[in-house]
C-alpha cells in the first residue's frame, strides 16, 4: 500500500539506500532505541523495531513454518537528514504465537523496485517458497510530468531464507484501460494454473481488480488476463490489497476500497476494509457473483488485511493495525503501526465471521473465573497485567444496556467503553476518554447492529496500546488502537435499567 502523503518525488527518493545495511549502524541504532523507549508498545502484538509498518506481506506455510513478512520503512520517521529505506521484513513462526526474527527479506535494490518494495504474497512451489510484490518506480521524478510505472516483481525463496529476485518482470506497466495504479497481487493456485488478483484503478477513477494468469508451473511467464467481473463498478476509486479465496464452497474477495463516503454508522474511517461473498469465481469469463459490499472490522484502525490457508484448512488473516494518514502517537518516538492478532474466518449466512485462532491459548497466564451480579458501577477485580484476555457471557434478560469501561482510571473518568443495548440491537465502542487524543475529525464511536435474544459473548484482547472485541460468534469485530497512561489498569462494569449478570474468565497475558 503506499502512503499518499508522499507527493515530492524526487525528494523523497533523494536520500533512497538500497539495502540497510549500508546505513551507519549507529544511526540505526539510535531510531530502535528510540523507539523502545516508548511506553505504548505492544506486548504480543507485532511492531517494527522501528519506523513506519503496514501492510502484511507474504503470508504462507513453507518449509514446516508459517512465513509472515510485513511492509517496512526502519528510517521513516529520521530526520536531519533523511534517510529513505522500503522493503518487506521477515518473520517465522510454528504457531503464529512466537514469532522468530529473520530481518529484512526483499529490499528495493533493483530497477524494477528502486522507489519501493510494494505489497504482495507469496506460494509454497516444491522445495522454495515463490514471492510476488509490485516494484514501484516513478519515471520523469524530475520534473513535473512524472508519472507512475509499477512493475510485478517475483523472487524465490530458498529452505536457507534466502532470496534471489527473478531479474525480468512478470508484468511490465499497467492494464490499457488503467491508470499506473496496480499493485497488491495475491497469488493462488487453480487446476494447475497459477492466478494472481490485483488492486487497480480505472482511467475513469473507479476502483477495480484486476487477474493475471501463468500458465501451468511456469512462474515467469505470466499474461494480462481481464478484469474480475463483479456487480459494484463503482465502489470507491481505488482498490488496494485484494484477496480472493474459496472457503466452505462460497467465493471470498478482501480488499481495501479507497473513496467510499461515511454512510451513518458504516465507512468512517479514513479508508475502509471489506468483502464480497459470492458463488466461486468462474474462471473463463471472470463473473463473480456475490452479494453487498460488508466491512470487515467495526473499530477505527484496520486495513490491508491478507490470508493464507493454513495445514489443518482454516483461513486465518492477518491486516494492519492502523490506517494510513493518520497521526499516532507512537510516532513521537519514531515508529507506527503493527498487526492485529491472528483470527480464522468461517462463512456463515453470507457472512464472514472472525474468532481469535485457538493458538493464541498460550498466551495466557494467571486465569481469574468470574460471575458477577453487575447492578451499579462494579469493580471487576482483574489479574496483575494490563495486558489481558477476557472471555464473557453477558446476561441482559433484565436489564437494558450493559456498560464495559476497559483501561479506566480508579474513579473512571478515563476508560475505553463498549455498550451493549438490548433495546437498540446494538454495540457500541467509543475512545471519547481512552487516553490521548488522536484523529478525532474520523469520530470518537463506532456503532454496529447485532442481533440478539437476551445474552451475548464479548471476548476481548487488551495490549499496551489496543483492544480487539470479539462479540457474538465473531459477527461484529471492534479494533481500536488506544494511548492510555500508566494509571488506567482498571475494568469497570455497570447496568442500566435493571441488572445483568457476567460470566466468564479473565486471564493476565
Amino acid at each position: 500500500m503506499e502512503d499518499k502523503r508522499m507527493v515530492n518525488k524526487s525528494a523523497q527518493f533523494k536520500n533512497m539506500v538500497k539495502h540497510i545495511s549500508q546505513v551507519p549502524e549507529s544511526i540505526v541504532r539510535q531510531e530502535e532505541k528510540l523507539t523502545a523507549a516508548s511506553p505504548f508498545r505492544q506486548k504480543f502484538h507485532i511492531e517494527a523495531k522501528s519506523g513506519f509498518l503496514n501492510d502484511p506481506n507474504g503470508l504462507s506455510f513453507f518449509n514446516g513454518k508459517y512465513h509472515l513478512f510485513y511492509q517496512w520503512t526502519p528510517l521513516a520517521f529520521k530526520q536531519n537528514p533523511s534517510i529513505w529505506h522500503h522493503g518487506w521484513y521477515h518473520l517465522i513462526s510454528s504457531d503464529l504465537v512466537n514469532w522468530q526474527d529473520m530481518g529484512p527479506a526483499i529490499e528495493s535494490d533493483t530497477s524494477l523496485d528502486k522507489h519501493g518494495t510494494y505489497s504482495g504474497s507469496a506460494i509454497a512451489v516444491d522445495d522454495k517458497l515463490f514471492c510476488m510484490y509490485t516494484g514501484n518506480t516513478w519515471a520523469n521524478t524530475q520534473t513535473d510530468d512524472w508519472r507512475r510505472l509499477p512493475y510485478q516483481v517475483g523472487a524465490w525463496m530458498d529452505q536457507k531464507n534466502q532470496f534471489k529476485k527473478i531479474d525480468k518482470p512478470l508484468i511490465t506497466d499497467t492494464f490499457s484501460d488503467c491508470t499506473g495504479h496496480l499493485r497488491d497481487p495475491k497469488i493462488w493456485m487453480h487446476d494447475n494454473n497459477y492466478y494472481a488478483i490485483l488492486g487497480a484503478q480505472r482511467k475513469n477513477l473507479t476502483g477495480t481488480a484486476k487477474i493475471i494468469k501463468s500458465a501451468g508451473r511456469d512462474l515467469t511467464s505470466w499474461q494480462k488476463y481481464g478484469e474480475l467481473k463483479t456487480n459494484e463498478p463503482y465502489l470507491g476509486y481505488m482498490w488496494e490489497c485484494p484477496d480472493y479465496f474459496e472457503l466452505n464452497g462460497r467465493g471470498v474477495l478482501l480488499f481495501s476500497p479507497q473513496g467510499l463516503s461515511a454512510e451513518d454508522d458504516y465507512y468512517n474511517n479514513i479508508y475502509q476494509t471489506g468483502y464480497f461473498i459470492g458463488e466461486p469465481l468462474d474462471y473463463d469469463t471472470l463473473e463473480f457473483k456475490h452479494g453487498k459490499f460488508h466491512e470487515l472490522d467495526a473499530g477505527f484502525d484496520f486495513y490491508a488485511s491478507q490470508t493464507l490457508e493454513a495445514p489443518d484448512g482454516r483461513r486465518i488473516m492477518f491486516a494492519w493495525f492502523g490506517i494510513s494518514e493518520i497521526d499516532y502517537p507512537t510516532t513521537k518516538y519514531h515508529y507506527s503501526g503493527c498487526l492485529t492478532i491472528p483470527r480464522e474466518l468461517i462463512v456463515k449466512d453470507k457472512k464472514l465471521l472472525q474468532r481469535p485462532i485457538k493458538e493464541l491459548e498460550k498466551l495466557r497466564k494467571k486465569e481469574i473465573q468470574k460471575y458477577v451480579l453487575v447492578d451499579g458501577l462494579t469493580e471487576l477485580s482483574i489479574t496483575e497485567n494490563i495486558t489481558q484476555e477476557l472471555d464473557f457471557e453477558v446476561d441482559l434478560s433484565s436489564a437494558d444496556k450493559f456498560v464495559l469501561d476497559l483501561r479506566a482510571n480508579q474513579d473512571n473518568s478515563q476508560h475505553t467503553r463498549l455498550i451493549i443495548d438490548k433495546n437498540e440491537q446494538c454495540c457500541l465502542l467509543s475512545r471519547k476518554k481512552s487516553g490521548i487524543s488522536f484523529a478525532e475529525k474520523y469520530g470518537v464511536e463506532r456503532r454496529r447492529r447485532i442481533k440478539f435474544a437476551r445474552s451475548l459473548r464479548v471476548h476481548i484482547f487488551i495490549d499496551v496500546s489496543s483492544v480487539e472485541i470479539f462479540i457474538g460468534k465473531g459477527e461484529v469485530v471492534f479494533s481500536a488502537r488506544i494511548f492510555p497512561n500508566d494509571e488506567q489498569t482498571k475494568i469497570f462494569a455497570q447496568s442500566i435499567g435493571g441488572k445483568s449478570h457476567l460470566v466468564g474468565k479473565i486471564w493476565d497475558l
